[in-house]
C-alpha cells in the first residue's frame, strides 16, 4: 500500500473504472474478481465535512485481496460498517481515513471517537485471539480544519497502484447522485423509517418500499421537504451539521431531493437508483 497526501491534485478528470461512493454508502472491491461490466480501478468519495471517509484494505476468507470504501455520518452507520468488516475481512487489515471537520463540530467529535474506539479495540496488539481480523496499520487525517481547504473532504484509492490519496475529481451533481435526489432522502431519513435503512451498498437499487418510506417521512408536516424548493440557500444550509463550511453543491443536492419528493407525490414514476 502507498499513501499520498501532501502533493494532492484537484479537479482531475474521471478515470476509467471510477466508482463514486456517496454519503452513508459502502463498496467492497475484490481485486481478483472485478466487476465484469466495469472493472473497479478507483474508489472515491467527497463532500465530507463532519463525516469520515474510511478505506479498509486486506484479504477475505479465500485470500482474495479486497478493498472497502465507505463515507459515514452517524454512529449507527459506523457500527453497521464495522459489522460488515468483521464478516468480510480475515487477517491483518490496513485502515485509512479522512474527515471529521471542522474539529469543534459535535458530529465531528462523535464520529472521530466512534472510529478511534473501534480501531483501538481491533489493533493487532489488543485484539482477542478468536477475532477474524486485526488492524495492522493506520493512517488518519481527522479534525484538521476547514473541510473546503487542502482537499480535506475528499478521499479515495487507486486500485491499480494501490495508492490512497485525497486527490479530487471534477464531478457533476448527477455523478454524485444518480438517483436524482433519493440519495439525500436516504441520508437524512434512513435511520428514522421502520425498518431503518442503515447503510446502503453502492450499486444496489433502493427498493420500492424503501422509496415509499423515505418520501413519506420527508413529506411529514414536521419535515415538509417540498417547501425547500422555495427557501434560500442560507435557510437550507441550516440543515447541515457544519453550515459554515459546506460543499458548494449542498444547496443543489437538497433542492434535488425536495423536487424528488414533489414529483413522487404527483404520481410520477420514481427513479430507482444506487
Amino acid at each position: 500500500m502507498k499513501f499520498k497526501f501532501n502533493d494532492r491534485k484537484r479537479n482531475l478528470p474521471i478515470p476509467e473504472g471510477f466508482y463514486y461512493i456517496d454519503q452513508d454508502n459502502y463498496y467492497i472491491a475484490n481485486l481478483n474478481k472485478p466487476d465484469v461490466n466495469n472493472p473497479e480501478k478507483y474508489l472515491y468519495s467527497d463532500s465530507a465535512t463532519s463525516c469520515i471517509i474510511v478505506v479498509v484494505e486486506g484479504l477475505d476468507a479465500d485470500s482474495n485481496p479486497i478493498v472497502a470504501l465507505t463515507h459515514l455520518s452517524r454512529t449507527e452507520r459506523f457500527e453497521t460498517f464495522f459489522e460488515i468488516v468483521n464478516k468480510t475481512f480475515v487477517g491483518s487489515v490496513n485502515i485509512f481515513a479522512q474527515g471529521a471537520n471542522p474539529s469543534n463540530a459535535e458530529a465531528s467529535q462523535t464520529n472521530s471517537e466512534t472510529l478511534l474506539a473501534w480501531i483501538e479495540k481491533n489493533r493487532t496488539s489488543t485484539v482477542s485471539a478468536n477475532a477474524t481480523f486485526s488492524i495492522e496499520n493506520v493512517a488518519l487525517a481527522l479534525g484538521l480544519g476547514n473541510p473546503q481547504e487542502d482537499n480535506r473532504g475528499t478521499y479515495g484509492i487507486d486500485l491499480i497502484t494501490m495508492t490512497v490519496s485525497n486527490d479530487s475529481f471534477d464531478l457533476t451533481l448527477s455523478d454524485r447522485d444518480p438517483t436524482g435526489g433519493l440519495q439525500i432522502l436516504y441520508c437524512v431519513f434512513g435511520l428514522q423509517v421502520t425498518p431503518p435503512v442503515k447503510l446502503h451498498h453502492r450499486g444496489t437499487p433502493f427498493t420500492i418500499e424503501e422509496i415509499k418510506l423515505l418520501v413519506a417521512e420527508a413529506n411529514l408536516l414536521t419535515n415538509n421537504w417540498v417547501s425547500f424548493l422555495y427557501k434560500t440557500e442560507a435557510e437550507i444550509l441550516q440543515l447541515s451539521s457544519t453550515p459554515t463550511c459546506e460543499v458548494p453543491w449542498f444547496y443543489a443536492e437538497i433542492r434535488s431531493a425536495a423536487l424528488y419528493v414533489k414529483n413522487h407525490l404527483a404520481g410520477q414514476t420514481p427513479k430507482i437508483g444506487t
